[in-house]
């Protein structure tokens, strides 16, 4: 294993950026520290607000260097002047302003290496900060990039108007632009959550669900919590190991999101006391999603069992003799 060596950057150094509107410079990448940590420095205008989001690849820590700052990570909230050290840990909602008229100068960490590369890609190369940008981030490149660096913008800070990157409080068209998003943003997450099943990635999928989650499946008694709807999953994956989920189509809106969903895998093991066949199956679900900060609280799903089962041999095919 490669030794990393000693490595310093002094204030004013680094790669230079417009990120989210903020003067930032790229400290150290993950092929600087071994994959260790990624650190940025931004100046932060006054008034400025990040986005309420949440990182599910990293745990992030703040270090207020000037200014005053407000941090919001889950339900609590943090008054940091200089000097302030916050943790943020990943997979709990969190975002941050800058509080009075001053801007603020801020640390930011996050380990293991990675979300720096996010910064990189979607922040603006500059030589010296006289020309900011003009206008606010894309919010269509910013989702696309976020969600590439498993990154979840759940919208505005609470309680907040202010738009993602400005400086200053939001208009009410700024806050329907930001309403009319929720639905594009909970139908990312939902296919996000499709993704995590289909990589077999049971850290990501569970991290897609709300606390006192709930499902709804056609043929299993009452709804299911978070650990039977888990262990119901499994069973799908341990009869159909290389089955894949497809979505053909989603509608979001409000905070619900509704999906048809195509499923495709090989029968290799035993499914509901039917011995492996070793036919590929292809059937579909209708599937409806009740969504509560950015997660999957409350699922329902019609799955077309008949179709499966009559491809597994189980029910005879209508116009076939049956036994």
């Amino acid at each position: 294993m490669e030794t990393m060596g000693a490595y310093a950057l002094a204030r004013g150094e680094g790669e230079m950026l417009w990120f989210l509107g903020a003067q930032t410079w790229v400290k150290a990448t993950g092929d600087q520290t071994g994959g260790a940590l990624g650190l940025v420095e931004q100046v932060l205008p006054a008034g400025f607000a990040s986005p309420w989001h949440v990182h599910h690849a990293e745990d992030e820590a703040f270090y207020v260097a000037e200014g005053e700052m407000t941090f919001l990570c889950g339900n609590r909230r943090v008054a940091a002047g200089p000097g302030t050290w916050v943790w943020g840990p990943r997979d709990i909602p969190h975002g941050f302003r800058v509080e009075g008229t001053a801007p603020a100068r801020l640390l930011l960490f996050a380990t293991p290496a990675g979300f720096e590369q996010f910064v990189v890609e979607l922040g603006e190369p500059t030589a010296d900060w006289s020309s900011p940008p003009s206008a606010p981030p894309d919010m269509a490149t910013l989702m696309a990039v976020a969600a590439k660096y498993r990154v979840d913008i759940l919208g505005p800070l609470p309680d907040e108007a202010v738009p993602v990157g400005h400086a200053t409080r939001g208009s009410s068209r700024d806050r329907e632009r930001s309403d009319a998003m929720s639905g594009e943003e909970n139908a990312a997450v939902v296919e996000r959550w499709i993704e995590a099943y289909n990589a077999r990635d049971t850290r990501a999928e569970a991290a897609a669900r709300a606390p006192g989650f709930v499902a709804h499946v056609p043929g299993v008694p009452g709804p299911l919590d978070g650990d039977a709807w888990a262990g119901f999953i499994a069973s799908f994956a341990a009869a159909f190991p290389d089955l894949r989920l497809t979505v053909e189509e989603s509608f979001a809106a409000g905070d619900k999101v509704a999906a048809r969903v195509t499923f495709r895998g090989t029968h290799r093991s035993e499914f509901q006391g039917i011995p492996p066949t070793d036919r590929q199956v292809t059937f579909s679900s209708i599937e409806l999603n009740r969504m509560v900060g950015g997660k999957v609280a409350e699922h329902w799903v019609e799955l077309d069992l008949l179709g499966l089962l009559r491809q597994l041999g189980a029910i005879p095919t209508p116009g076939t003799a049956g036994s």
